[in-house]
């Protein structure tokens, strides 16, 4: 029983540092660095590892004070809208009773679609002093906290081509596929 008043210090230490294991939140990059007149339509493909994809339509919109994302299941009927804006990122509740919510955090999918959707200088600019870095390369887009790789996009984004990206997320242990629909694509 002696050592019971030294195990406890012990173990409040070890579960405050496995908290400060899994990095933060990367820093934003601003609204207007990405802001465009067209509202963007992708398939996005959710597929964590070890379980089942899901595949939702998203209506995204960036102006200089939001970024809005209307997520519709493949039969038309909102999910839920990501809001992130100077307030910070959520959901905003939909209209698809019985269809399960989404399992990640608000942040977590805003991050994702900004490391996608802004260009790369925009990235640099938020990131610098911090912890995170961005790195473009020929076949890809490297994101990194403190060193460690924690996302990679194939292929690198570039707002002048449309194509299907491939988001590697090491930290939240899924892949998120984003692929441009044109107009009048509906399946």
């Amino acid at each position: 029983m002696r050592g019971f008043p030294l195990l406890l210090p012990l173990c409040l230490a070890f579960a405050l540092s496995a908290c400060s294991l899994s990095p933060p939140v990367s820093p934003t990059p601003p609204l207007a660095a990405a802001t465009t007149t067209d509202t963007l339509k992708s398939r996005l493909t959710f597929e964590p590892d070890g379980g089942e994809a899901r595949t939702l339509i998203a209506f995204i919109r960036i102006d200089p004070d939001r970024l809005r994302a209307v997520l519709v299941t493949p039969y038309g009927q909102r999910l839920t809208t990501l809001v992130r804006d100077a307030e910070g990122a959520r959901f905003e509740a939909g209209d698809a009773p019985g269809e399960p919510q989404l399992p990640m955090p608000p942040q977590w999918l805003a991050s994702r679609l900004e490391w996608s959707l802004w260009p790369i200088d925009a990235l640099h600019d938020a990131f610098a002093g911090s912890a995170w870095r961005v790195v473009d390369s020929a076949t890809s887009r490297d994101i990194s906290y403190r060193g460690s790789l924690v996302a990679r996009i194939t292929p690198a984004p570039d707002r002048d081509r449309s194509e299907t990206l491939m988001l590697d997320d090491r930290q939240g242990h899924y892949r998120l596929t984003i692929a441009p629909m044109q107009e009048n694509d509906d399946s």
